[in-house]
């Protein structure tokens, strides 16, 4: 999701008017000269790509990627840390850069369970952004400004990882805000049998205001 705000410019011409200087002798006349300003400003629109160096994903410098599907998976598993690059290809700076993770089902109770039960490892600048249950997951700023493009400054990595169980990822058991991040085992509770045969399809928007 890219989101474009525009700010309101006013100009305002001004207006000069020279002071009153005598002609003659009894005689007077006023002066005057009026100026103005004008300027042409455009809106710039946003244009942010995505890459993934992993196996499998589709759709690399788009602003749209999917990973390959996995699984079956245990009750304990990780898609391990997956490195997302985005980049600003913008001719502005963007800021306010949010992930919002998600997640849709089939609707059936297994995979309503399985992705109840889920959790999620989010990583930026090193820095632990979120470590939980998936569905519990809020909006969260991963970086305050991307330069704009060609940069320096107009790329940002960052990296998630879905899993369940005592798993290894980038967080390891580390809490939102911890830096560096500690990668290591999780403290995370595995699938419950309930969970078995589910489906989820996670998912992780990127947004940014410019």
């Amino acid at each position: 999701m890219q989101l474009l705000r525009l700010r309101t410019v006013a100009l305002v011409g001004v207006l000069g008017v020279a002071g009153m200087g005598l002609v003659g002798v009894g005689a007077h006349a006023v002066f005057s000269a009026t100026t103005s300003s004008a300027q042409t400003i455009t809106g710039g629109p946003v244009d942010m790509t995505l890459f993934s160096p992993f196996h499998g994903v589709k759709g690399n410098y788009t602003p749209n990627i999917r990973f390959a599907d996995l699984g079956p998976e245990g009750s304990t598993f990780t898609t391990w840390d997956q490195l997302v690059t985005v980049t600003n290809r913008s001719e502005i700076p963007v800021s306010d850069i949010t992930a919002t993770p998600g997640d849709s089902t089939d609707g059936s109770p297994a995979s309503v369970a399985f992705a109840n039960e889920v959790s999620l490892c989010e990583v930026s600048l090193d820095r632990v952004i979120y470590n939980g249950p998936l569905h519990l997951a809020p909006a969260l700023a991963i970086d305050d400004a991307l330069a704009a493009s060609p940069g320096p400054g107009n790329t940002l990595d960052y990296a998630f990882n879905i899993f369940a169980g005592h798993a290894l990822t980038a967080c390891g058991t580390g809490t939102p805000g911890t830096w560096p991040a500690p990668a290591g085992f999780s403290n995370a509770p595995p699938l419950n049998p309930d969970a078995e045969g589910g489906v989820i399809n996670p998912s992780l928007m990127v947004s940014a205001t410019g």
